[in-house]
């Protein structure tokens, strides 16, 4: 009755669930995606937040004088419509070339509005109510001209080949979580941790094992979902993937 006791509570405290899905692939079949094994924790490079990217850390399919990324977020989370009420976040990747940049230029790429979707989108949810964001990438071209990316068949023709981990950073922003990266046979197997607090109090470690090709398309991804009531837990897993 004691065991029975103690295997019950393990039961309650801990709960793990797992679910591979194989995404639909061009280029590599089922039998060819089984040899790229997932990332072990702390494997592989980890990649960095946008912040720390300049723009030569990026090659581009086309060179441009400046761009940045906006996260708009939703105005009303069920009408699709976007707002900069709700205020975005942006990322910069050369605060020295955006310096050179002429008033005219400055103010011109200011006032880009958001366009209707986007290339990548995160979804936040609080109870019952939707909450998302969608990015934009706006950048000046060589003539002076702006431009906005909202798709992501547009973001892969700015970028080009997927070849450096800024470039890959880009194409998981609507993949929270802590992600590291290995190299093989010109393909990115990519391991993702994001850990957080649910309402409940509860403990999620989500673990996302993709493989990527250098086109930004996923190819396959796999998830595994850790939840725990230990706040000790917590820590623990928070200190050990940051």
């Amino acid at each position: 009755m004691k065991i029975f006791k103690i295997v019950l509570l393990v039961l309650l405290i801990v709960s793990v669930s797992t679910k591979i899905t194989f995404a639909k692939s061009g280029t590599l079949t089922q039998k060819q995606l089984k040899h790229y094994k997932p990332l072990k924790a702390k494997e592989g490079k980890v990649l960095k937040s946008l912040t720390d990217y300049m723009l030569s850390d990026v090659h581009l399919a086309k060179p441009v004088k400046y761009f940045d990324i906006k996260s708009y977020s939703l105005d009303k989370p069920y009408s699709g419509k976007l707002s900069r009420s709700r205020g975005s976040t942006a990322w910069s990747f050369d605060i020295k070339a955006y310096r050179k940049l002429s008033n005219k230029e400055k103010k011109e790429i200011a006032s880009l509005h958001p366009a209707s979707d986007g290339f990548g989108t995160t979804y936040y949810i609080d109870g019952t109510a939707g909450i998302a964001s969608v990015y934009n990438l706006h950048y000046i071209d060589m003539n002076s001209k702006v431009h906005t990316v909202f798709s992501k068949s547009e973001l892969v023709g700015f970028l080009g080949e997927i070849d450096t981990p800024a470039e890959m950073q880009i194409m998981l922003l609507s993949y929270p979580g802590i992600h590291r990266y290995k190299e093989k046979d010109n393909l990115y197997i990519i391991r993702t941790d994001d850990i957080y607090e649910e309402s409940d109090g509860v403990y999620t470690h989500e673990i996302y094992h993709r493989i990527m090709n250098k086109q930004g398309s996923v190819e396959s991804e796999r998830v595994k979902f850790v939840q725990s009531s230990s706040r000790k837990r917590y820590k623990y897993l928070l200190k050990k993937f940051k």
